[in-house]
């Protein structure tokens, strides 16, 4: 399946972008705000920051019982 040259929009496609009359743009900032609930990536910084903190314990812990081998 190849691409193809289509004419199907050539009449709307310098059409005038419909701007309302009733109802103000939306500013970007209340436009994120509606997709904040579904971020995807809700509570990585978490786990990123949980894990940071569990290596710093393996590494303190092998530097204490004298192991430099971090399975190098």
């Amino acid at each position: 399946m190849g691409l193809h040259e289509t004419h199907r929009y050539d009449d709307i496609i310098d059409a005038p972008h419909h701007t309302s009359v009733r109802h103000p743009r939306m500013s970007k900032r209340q436009r994120a705000a509606q997709f904040m609930p579904f971020a995807a990536l809700s509570g990585y910084d978490q786990v990123i920051a949980k894990t940071a903190h569990n290596a710093e314990i393996a590494i303190a812990e092998a530097d204490r019982a004298g192991d430099t081998d971090f399975g190098a």
